[in-house]
């Protein structure tokens, strides 16, 4: 399978976990060749909304990226309702939540 088709399957999979516990999920578009759709800021994949709360999920497979960016947006721009999280899929072995 390829990366893109890996990274899909672990957004899939982080989109069915958010809606069961009650969010409402976008989930921002990839890029492609041709149109790079990212969300403001360009480095979450999702955005979960339930109530006040909301959450900023990156979702990555079997790599964790570095958190600096993660953890100066949480600063900059999160309310206490707010959560940054990274969830790393490890194939077919769970997955790791790294809540900023």
């Amino acid at each position: 399978m390829s990366a893109r088709g890996k990274g899909n399957r672990s957004e899939v999979k982080a989109v069915k976990e958010l809606e069961a516990e009650g969010y409402i999920v976008y989930r921002v578009k990839g890029a492609t060749k041709f149109i790079r759709n990212v969300d403001m800021f360009g480095i979450f994949d999702l955005v979960a909304k339930r109530g006040k709360e909301t959450r900023w999920v990156q979702v990555k497979t079997n790599n964790k990226p570095k958190l600096d960016v993660f953890k100066d947006f949480k600063k900059m721009f999160c309310s206490k309702y707010e959560s940054v999280e990274v969830w790393v899929y490890k194939d077919y072995k769970g997955c790791d939540k790294i809540v900023i």
